[in-house]
């Protein structure tokens, strides 16, 4: 089989790799909790609120059922919120999460590059997600046609025992879609991703369109370094080559 026609599957993060969604949880939801309340939104919370999305978001251990309360319970916290009112502030916050989910926007030209690679290779498209699956469809409201490429090959957090970076939603792929997991290409924003994919064995790809920038990705160590997910089928033949 020659290198281009290798049957091979790519599995995509969604935050910060298919979505530009790192503005919206690092910046719009903070600035609006902190208008809301009327308080100050400074750079220096900003950064504080920021770290606590990489504690949580990308090192979670375990089955990750309250990863979004755990995250807002503690922006509560930085935002000095007392404990006994802080079940009010996981209301308000959650609904102006949910109202925002839906506005992401994709990663410019995302779409013209799974086409691509589509038309040029035997490939295989999956998602490996912290978020839930209503997360995700709610992410997708009124743009549903971008998952049906994925079918049902939609890994999320109430699908899986483990989240990343355990390799289990990766390892459930493989299987289903009997393609070895050396013939698989996690492609993430954070060391997450990256453990995951090297947990179950697979080629990796870390992109700092997210929360990650080029300098904490390369302590991650992945197998490829890109800005974005549209350069991907400019690395593809040395991605390849990589498979044994």
């Amino acid at each position: 089989m020659s290198q281009s026609n290798k049957q091979i599957g790519i599995i995509f993060d969604l935050d910060g790799t298919l979505l530009d969604s790192s503005g919206f949880f690092l910046h719009d939801i903070p600035k609006k909790i902190a208008d809301y309340y009327g308080v100050e939104f400074s750079p220096l919370k900003q950064e504080k609120i920021a770290s606590l999305f990489f504690d949580v978001f990308g090192g979670q251990k375990g089955g990750g059922k309250f990863l979004v309360v755990k995250v807002m319970w503690n922006v509560a916290k930085k935002f000095g919120v007392p404990w006994h009112k802080r079940f009010k502030f996981l209301k308000i916050t959650h609904e102006i999460y949910q109202q925002g989910l839906s506005e992401i926007p994709l990663i410019k030209n995302v779409e013209d590059t799974l086409n691509i690679l589509s038309e040029k290779y035997d490939i295989t498209f999956g998602i490996n997600t912290t978020g839930t699956y209503a997360e995700v469809l709610e992410r997708f409201k009124g743009r549903m046609e971008f998952l049906e490429r994925f079918s049902d090959n939609i890994i999320t957090r109430d699908r899986v025992k483990y989240i990343k970076p355990s390799p289990e939603g990766i390892l459930n792929l493989s299987k289903k879609w009997c393609i070895p997991p050396n013939h698989l290409i996690m492609v993430g924003d954070m060391d997450s991703d990256i453990d995951a994919g090297k947990n179950a064995g697979s080629i990796t790809i870390g992109v700092t369109s997210g929360f990650y920038t080029k300098e904490m990705m390369e302590k991650v160590n992945p197998d490829f370094i890109l800005s974005d997910v549209t350069q991907i089928p400019n690395y593809m033949e040395k991605i390849l080559k990589k498979m044994h």
